[in-house]
């Protein structure tokens, strides 16, 4: 047992050399929720169940720096999400098929290796965009529930696979990031016996091409300021147009514009949000003709003691189509919650939240949306009521 011990401590000893620091971090949160969907044909059915993430991201990452010397360092951040609902095996029982699956990691989360110096930092994976902060900065709920992310804020942005990300210093308050995602095309799969060039050194005897899937160009710039109690900024992103080499369908191009601002007044912050987003046609049956959208918002967080606080936000996303202009599907949020922390690293949170869609029925009625929705799956309200608890370590 001694030698045992002996060997263990050579061998972190040896890896303290290596790294300069390496850290182990996570969160915990779950929730519990009541949910209300009310549907097109003014049926709704409600639920009680154990959420996830409702105010952070129930995850586990590993995080390290090395110090190179002259000002120079290496990083590298690991995130692996789970759903705190489930256990290590995945869903069952709340799957329609029943079928388990693998909890850890497959919710996705941030990874990449970067090199920081005074230059800034440049990272290579798959980093946080510059969109999601613009995105995530309009409103004190983030990326979570009650914030709008990835419905009224617009198409959420978290990260681009097969991407590199550089951000700069900051500079008298600003400071900017730049991020581009690779553009490639699917290869066919080898038959048996052939085996793909970029993967000869696996040694396998049949093996998929590292690039199955195609995937558009995808450039993301933004800009910051932070000074004392203001703050703002704005990004840019892009998917550029991609055509499917095999079958000849197009995908068009993307562009969204996000706008932000925040002023702490000490008795409460307040927030403020813009944003549009075009894209010509899609070919998903979600958005069969396009999106040309506008939305905003205005929230606010009120410190009420050290310990509490209350936070509110209404965004309204509106529906600019033209093929549409009869029935718009505009849609709104109202948010309130509360947040009280107990220590250092535990909360506890409670929100209500009511999401409206506008005109759902006489959208299917006219076959303006999805030839797949139906009166009887199209959600025009949400209302949802949670109760949660969030521990870090």
């Amino acid at each position: 047992m001694k030698k045992t011990l002996i060997a263990l401590a050579a061998v972190a000893a040896t890896a303290s050399f290596a790294q300069s620091s390496v850290q182990i971090v996570g969160t915990f949160d779950p929730s519990v929720q009541n949910q209300k969907v009310t549907y097109a044909d003014k049926k709704s059915v409600s639920n009680t169940f154990i959420g996830n993430n409702g105010q952070g991201t129930s995850q586990i990452t590993f995080k390290g720096t090395e110090d190179l010397g002259g000002g120079l360092k290496a990083s590298f951040l690991l995130e692996n999400d789970f759903n705190a609902r489930y256990d290590a095996n995945g869903p069952e029982g709340v799957s329609a098929v029943g079928v388990r699956g693998t909890n850890f990691g497959v919710y996705g989360g941030e990874q990449y290796l970067a090199l920081e110096g005074g230059f800034g930092k440049i990272a290579a994976g798959a980093a946080n965009t510059p969109t999601l902060t613009a995105q995530a900065s309009r409103q004190p709920f983030g990326t979570k529930i009650g914030g709008g992310f990835n419905g009224v804020l617009g198409t959420g942005h978290v990260r681009s696979n097969n991407s590199l990300v550089y951000s700069t210093p900051v500079f008298s308050g600003f400071s900017a990031a730049i991020a581009y995602g690779f553009k490639h095309k699917a290869q066919p799969t080898p038959g048996t016996g052939a085996v793909a060039q970029a993967n000869t050194n696996t040694g396998a005897s049949a093996t998929a091409s590292t690039n199955d899937a195609n995937q558009a160009d995808v450039t993301d710039i933004g800009l910051n300021y932070a000074n004392g109690p203001f703050a703002a900024g704005m990004s840019f992103w892009k998917t550029a147009q991609l055509t499917n080499a095999s079958t000849a369908a197009v995908t068009p191009e993307v562009k969204q514009t996000n706008l932000y601002a925040s002023y702490d007044l000490g008795m409460a912050k307040v927030f403020g949000g813009y944003h549009t987003e075009k894209q010509t046609a899609y070919t998903s049956s979600s958005r069969p003709a396009g999106a040309d959208a506008k939305g905003w918002n205005v929230a606010v967080n009120v410190p009420v003691t050290a310990a509490l606080s209350l936070q509110a936000n209404y965004g309204k996303l509106e529906d600019k189509l033209s093929t549409r202009a009869a029935a718009p599907l505009d849609r709104s949020i109202s948010a309130v919650g509360m947040k009280y922390t107990l220590s250092k690293n535990t909360s506890i949170y409670a929100k209500y939240v009511d999401e409206k869609n506008e005109n759902v029925a006489a959208a299917i009625g006219a076959s303006l949306v999805s030839s797949t929705a139906t009166t009887a799956n199209t959600a025009k309200g949400i209302k949802t009521t949670l109760v949660g608890m969030q521990t870090n370590f």
